[in-house]
């Protein structure tokens, strides 16, 4: 039987973290009640997206044994059936299947597009994974905490340079777009990831953009360098987790504190799906 490579969330990873630097009680709300939001179009093809473009990479890093997975049009398909048939409702189902034949359509594209890439595969959907020591002056030995990430890609380039490759979808293919993830905790993090794994040969993180809307467009490009971000990254995640600790006591998502704040509870992309919960309560 062939296999679905897996591309979905790490452990325990910045988008856990990123919860809580955003809100706790949208922490409290999907970690301690473990509540489900409506899906998006967005979220879904994005899904999509990274199965299709996992077990083509999986593939071409096989070799001779590429037909242990699955092609990227078949992951696409057996993922949207599997995603449908656990829906709980028509219209989440329809989502997923409905989704299929643009996301096809987008790969049939990139592949031919990128077909000659030189890239050397070294591994597809890999968990990164830390113990960070909670306290101050990084003393106290089994006092730490894990933090995750899921790496989509991670190269080589033909100068023996070691890469760090996240998908993204997108409808449009900006320099604004681009400038957005410098600051990224994600592309923080691959940048401490990578340093440690590739040392000097670190090349940097590259944003690999998919225009899902027709005509489809692609894009390669290095995040921006930020330093004074990337050494200031772990302290960070000692603050997030020191808050998650702090309200460890809490059994029910509306009982952690919210952030009244209109770029969190009604930012760019329209309300938090809580937005009424804390509005109006249970």
């Amino acid at each position: 039987m062939k296999t679905l490579v897996d591309a979905g969330p790490s452990t325990r990873g910045w988008h856990q973290f990123e919860m809580a630097a955003r809100c706790m009680r949208w922490w409290g709300l999907n970690k301690v009640d473990g509540r489900k939001w409506a899906l998006s179009a967005p979220l879904v093809k994005g899904s999509l997206l990274h199965a299709g473009l996992a077990n083509y990479y999986q593939r071409r890093a096989n070799g001779e044994k590429a037909d242990d997975y699955y092609t990227e049009l078949e992951a696409v398909s057996v993922l949207a059936q599997q995603e449908a048939d656990k829906a709980e409702d028509g219209n989440e189902a329809a989502l997923w299947l409905s989704s299929v034949p643009i996301i096809h359509s987008a790969l049939i594209e990139y592949v031919k597009r990128y077909e000659y890439c030189s890239w050397e595969v070294v591994a597809v959907e890999q968990e990164l994974r830390a113990d960070i020591p909670r306290r101050e002056d990084d003393t106290g030995e089994g006092d730490t905490f894990l933090y995750t990430q899921r790496a989509d890609l991670i190269v080589r380039d033909a100068q023996g340079f070691g890469w760090i490759v996240d998908h993204k979808s997108a409808y449009r293919i900006t320099s604004t777009t681009l400038r957005q993830y410098c600051l990224s905790g994600q592309f923080l993090g691959y940048q401490l990831f990578g340093r440690k794994m590739f040392g000097a040969k670190f090349g940097g993180i590259i944003l690999n953009r998919v225009k899902l809307t027709s005509p489809h467009d692609w894009d390669r490009c290095a995040i921006e360098p930020a330093p004074q971000a990337v050494s200031d990254f772990v302290g960070t995640l000692k603050d997030i987790e020191a808050r998650i600790s702090k309200y460890s006591d809490k059994e029910k998502g509306m009982d952690f504190p919210p952030v009244f704040s209109e770029q969190t509870c009604y930012g760019k992309y329209g309300a938090c799906p809580a937005y009424e919960l804390c509005r109006w309560g249970e």
